[in-house]
């Protein structure tokens, strides 16, 4: 237990999935066994997000030298995925779309990208400018229900923070608020009519 750094409840909230030691174990909230998901003696597993939907485990894997976006398929737990080839470098949490088709998360440039499954396609949405590793493992987004847009702050010229959505159908990245006051933590309402964030404004 002293060694578990990263966690991910399932949709039902019946068992969770905990990063320790390098490995992925889904555990029970109550009854039930602890699944030791990657049993990878060498290899480090990090940062898993359990889809929406309930079918697949995203996370970063190093087996191949350096951590890729990979997928576990939990109904056929032997079905592990590599998703992409990005080379050296350093990545963060993953966030899932609530159609559990797309992929956000943040590079160690604080650059932000966007994975979609369907097209296998990696689109760049933004870059932070002045952030650190500790930005940069605090980064999160909130997705609109419908899964087109994608909140979250970052900082500007006056490292200000603002708050910026970004659309997927048309990937067009949009300011909405000014970065004269900051302004953190967006969060879309479960009906995505409104965008709700906390702001310094004292």
């Amino acid at each position: 237990s002293k060694l578990i750094f990263n966690a991910s409840i399932s949709p039902d909230g019946k068992r969770a999935i905990f990063e320790a030691r390098g490995d992925l174990f889904n555990i029970p909230a109550q009854n039930g066994p602890i699944i030791n998901l990657t049993n990878t003696a060498g290899v480090a597993e990090r940062y898993p997000a359990w889809s929406p939907d309930g079918k697949n485990v995203a996370y970063w894997s190093d087996k191949s030298g350096e951590y890729e976006l990979t997928l576990k398929n939990l109904e056929k737990s032997t079905v592990e995925k590599k998703l992409t080839s990005l080379g050296k470098g350093f990545r963060y949490n993953l966030y899932w779309s609530p159609n559990s088709k797309m992929l956000a998360f943040m590079d160690k440039v604080t650059t932000v990208y966007i994975y979609d499954l369907d097209k296998d396609k990696m689109t760049k949405v933004d870059k932070a400018l002045y952030f650190m590793h500790g930005e940069a493992q605090g980064f999160t987004v909130s997705w609109s229900p419908d899964s087109r847009w994608v909140a979250y702050s970052r900082d500007l010229e006056n490292q200000s923070n603002a708050i910026f959505i970004f659309d997927t159908k048309e990937e067009k990245n949009h300011q909405v608020t000014t970065g004269y006051y900051s302004d953190t933590n967006p969060a879309f309402d479960p009906d995505g009519k409104y965008l709700y964030f906390t702001t310094n404004r004292t």
